[in-house]
This record gives structure tokens, sequence and C-alpha cells, in this order.
């Protein structure tokens, strides 16, 4: 990321904070302009970053809109403290904010910083990965008789990766171990590391050093350092990220678009009734691009709805629509007793009934949430087949208008949901 904006100095040292308002906004404004991603954590905790950019900023009230890719824990409190750190140019900083609240789904408020101090944490951009990429990490010790780890890669950069240790195993009887935190010693050597399914990329092989390691939940994430590698191994490399970093633009591009035609209806009005040839097309006479048709088909749906006519047309609607790996289940508990079981494997969409005179069952939802975790989400689109179920003022579960033959009503939010 280029930005022009000069070297900015806080005062006599090197280490001074820049506090000048002016160059904190001309910052910040770069990093919107150029549409940059960077990590944002939770002061001083040992939890895993969120990836974020600005999505608009209010000057005048000193406010950051940030979009991050994945939810903030539901019981965040206003007022907590996160730390953001980004590049301008060729140095990179830290600097405070604070969290103010959520705006919509994945879209939250946070204080326009008031200083940035210069950091010199991580010199390579770092891209997020998530468990149902399948992108995995297998790692051996350089201790005798040496052991070997394994987990889902989280993000990779040019100059290390982190990985989710779910496996380790010792490598002479192959007994397996649940080690603590204390085993992931900074700078213990991986004489053998390598990254298996990256895209495009099926093996890559190198040597890495431990440099960090976290718990969150019961689950230990630990960062390597790559050691030095050559230059076709970079390459290689390069090529991955590239294509991801290609992935996200483009998908920051489709963001933008669907919120200008959302604007673009709302000043408009109502749109025209439409026609039997425009209904039968699932995105409402637009053919959906290669990418979100693949991003359909490749989305699970569990359906939780009582068995009869309305389940089976639902069903061909979410077909028509291009939703193709459908779980059927008759209630929320039979949904949720098999969410339980793929827990940790893949990431779903949970689609509700919630027949007229009932309430929804946020509870039960809400508590395999929290089973899942931060870093397996389950969003839950809520359908009622009179009427539209309540809002829950919850982002992860949503109430979506009835899937019947008018798409446009309810394609582009079960699309959101999805992560299409």
């Amino acid at each position: 990321m280029a930005m022009n904006l000069g070297r900015l100095s806080g005062g006599a040292g090197k280490n001074e904070p820049v506090v000048d308002p002016a160059q904190i906004r001309r910052a910040m404004a770069g990093l919107q302009r150029d549409e940059a991603e960077f990590p944002i954590k939770v002061e001083g905790a040992h939890t895993l970053p969120y990836t974020s950019r600005i999505q608009h900023m209010d000057m005048d009230k000193g406010i950051l809109h940030l979009k991050l890719i994945r939810t903030l824990p539901h019981e965040m409190a206003v007022g907590a403290p996160f730390e953001m750190l980004f590049a301008v140019g060729d140095q990179r900083f830290e600097a405070p904010t604070t969290f103010l609240g959520r705006e919509s789904y994945l879209l939250y408020r946070f204080t326009l910083p008031v200083r940035m101090v210069q950091s010199d944490r991580r010199s390579h951009k770092r891209y997020p990965f998530r468990p149902r990429e399948k992108a995995y990490v297998l790692a051996q010790d350089g201790a005798l008789p040496g052991h070997g780890l394994a987990g889902p890669l989280v993000n990779l950069s040019l100059g290390g990766l982190a990985f989710r240790v779910d496996r380790v195993m010792r490598l002479d009887d192959h007994m397996r171990i649940t080690p603590g935190l204390g085993f992931f010693d900074k700078g213990k050597d991986l004489p053998m590391l390598k990254i298996r399914d990256l895209p495009k990329l099926p093996l890559f092989e190198a040597r890495g050093t431990m440099t960090t390691a976290w718990e969150r939940d019961g689950e230990i994430v630990v960062g390597v350092k790559f050691g030095e590698l050559r230059d076709w191994e970079i390459r290689q490399l390069q090529d991955v990220l590239d294509a991801r970093d290609q992935m996200q633009r483009s998908s920051t591009t489709a963001s933008v678009l669907t919120a200008s035609v959302k604007d673009a209806k709302a000043r408009t009005g109502p749109s025209e009734t439409l026609g039997p040839a425009r209904r039968v097309n699932p995105a409402g006479g637009q053919t959906p691009d290669a990418l979100t048709r693949l991003g359909r088909r490749c989305a699970v749906l569990v359906l939780a709805m009582e068995p009869g006519e309305p389940r089976d047309q639902v069903c061909g609607t979410l077909r028509e629509a291009g939703y193709l790996r459908l779980d059927f289940v008759d209630t929320l508990d039979q949904a949720l007793d098999k969410l339980r079981i793929d827990l940790g494997t893949t990431s779903r969409l949970l689609v509700l009934d919630t027949p007229s005179g009932t309430e929804t069952p946020l509870e039960g939802i809400r508590s395999l949430q929290r089973e899942l975790g931060e870093l397996r989400e389950l969003p839950v689109a809520l359908i009622r087949q009179n009427g539209l179920p309540t809002e829950t003022e919850d982002p992860l579960i949503r109430p979506v208008p009835w899937l019947g033959l008018d798409s446009s009503s309810w394609l582009p939010l079960l699309d959101e949901l999805a992560g299409v």
C-alpha cells in the first residue's frame, strides 16, 4: 500500500508519538482512500486480531466506521479499548481507539485515534484464512524425540504464518499429548513446516521459528516466522497472496456496488413489478457472476422447518437460486444437535422457520454461537410464511423475507449471511 503522505513525525525522537490531529486525519484518510486492510485487537488481550478497513469517517464527531471480516463478540462492551496497527508509506504505526458500538452487520463504530506511535511489528501484510478454506499446517519441532504439530491456517504473509494447534503428537511413539502454552516457547525451531491446500499451491514447504503463542477459549494459536526463503519460494507465496489480495479487493468492490444499488433503489422508490421471466431468474433478471454462483454452490445451509409443502417449496426456491448443499431437519433442537456434531469442522448458515404466534428461540441459538466461538460464527436467517420476524439487534441473527418467487427481497440478505 502506498500513500503520498510524507514521513510522519511526532517530535524530536523516532518513538515520539504523533499527536497532530491533521497528520492523524491524513493517515486515516489515506487508509480509507486505498481501501487498506489492517488488524485491530483488544488492547492487552491475547486474542486473534480482527482484519478491518475504514468504510467511512465522521471527522466532526471523531468517529471511524470500520468494516470487519468477522463479528465482534456479542458481549463486547462499549468503551472497550482497541489497538490499530497500520502502515503509512514505509512506516508502521500503532494507535489506540475505543469501541463505540455496532452500526450494522460487520460494521462498527470506533473513535478516531488521538495519537500514533511508530511500531516495529510485522513488516509484511498478513492475509486471514478461515477454517472452511481447508488450508492446513503441519510442523515438526527440533526437540528429541520430536513432536508433530497440526492445525488449520489462521493467517499468512511473506514473513510467516499463524495456525491453530489442533493436534500435538510425540514422534517416537505417536502418542497424542495436550500441552500448555509453555510448550510453545518463543524461538523454538521448526525444521519442518508444511502448508497444505493453499489456493493454487497444494503444498508449500519451509523452515520456521515460533515467535508467539496465545490461548483463546481453550484453543492455542501459534505464530511462526519463516526461515530464509529462496527466490522461487518467495514467488510461490507471492502468487498466493496476490490472488488473495485481488479476491479481497473484488469483495470490497462488490460490497460497494451492492450498497450503491440499495441507495439508488431508496432514492427512486419502489421498483417495477417483475414479469414472469424475471421472477424465474433468482438474481432478479441479472445473471450472477461466476464467483457468486460458486459461493452459493459451496455454502452449506441447514433448514429447520416442519415437513410439508411449504418446506418443499422453500427447498425448491433455494436450489433454483443456486444453494445446492441443503440439510433438512424438523426442529431447532435437531438443527443444534446436527451443528454441534459438526462443531469446528465447517461454517454453516441456519435457516429457521418461526411460525406466526411463536417467539424466536434466541437463547438456544446464542448458546450454540458461544460454543462455536468467534472463529466459527453461526449466521441465522429467520423466515416466516406470514409476515417478517421481529428484528433481533444481533448482526448474526437476522429476519429475512419469506423465500418466495421474488428473490430480490431475500436473496441479497441470504447471500450476505452465507458469506457469499
